[in-house]
């Protein structure tokens, strides 16, 4: 059990030391952080989640135990808050999200910041200067989210997500919501 220990304390380590590049070249250029995010999504096997795990939890606003950032998954802002015993499958895309507690989400999950990220109303003038209004989502405890769903307002506690869903406005708690956009067809509890 003690050696166990010792050994999970040593492979942390090894994993830090890797991440220094990565938190020192962010350190030096803090406006990098999603081209720091894109370039650690790259690294391979379990040598890679280790590595994000040590620079998100020295990076992001909040960062738990057990978080597990695979291959591919990107991180747009710093101002993120992650919980404990999150799984974060391979492609995912986060904006301004807080994400609870014992969290799964499957590939390819994207979470916007809010879902009028973007002006479009004015014709006078390109849609890239028209500004954009961000919101922070956030997604409840014990939230499980299926392969490519797009998240765009907060999910509450005990959700269920299916795949291919699209997120337009909030889910009450324990909700399975399916579809695009999703409704909620049936309730946990």
């Amino acid at each position: 059990m003690k050696d166990e220990s010792l050994k999970n304390r040593f492979r942390g380590f090894r994993a830090y030391l890797l991440a220094l590049p990565f938190l020192a070249y962010y350190r030096l250029k803090p406006r990098n952080f999603r081209q720091v995010s894109e370039l650690l999504s790259l690294i391979p096997f379990a040598v890679g989640k280790k590595i994000r795990y040590e620079f998100y939890k020295r990076t992001l606003t909040a960062c738990g135990s057990k978080v597990t950032f695979n291959m591919g998954t990107v991180l747009h802002h710093r101002d993120i808050s992650i919980g404990n015993n999150v799984g974060l499958n391979r492609n995912n895309t986060l904006n301004l999200v807080d994400i609870g507690d014992n969290v799964m989400t499957a590939t390819g999950c994207v979470f916007v910041s809010g879902r009028k990220s973007h002006g479009f109303n004015r014709t006078d003038i390109p849609m890239r200067e028209q500004g954009k209004s961000t919101v922070r989502i956030t997604i409840g405890n014990d939230v499980w989210i299926g392969t490519n769903a797009v998240i765009m307002e907060s999910v509450g506690d005990g959700c269920v997500i299916g795949a291919g869903a699209v997120v337009t406005k909030p889910v009450e708690p324990f909700s399975v919501a399916v579809g695009n956009p999703a409704r909620v067809i049936k309730m946990r509890k």
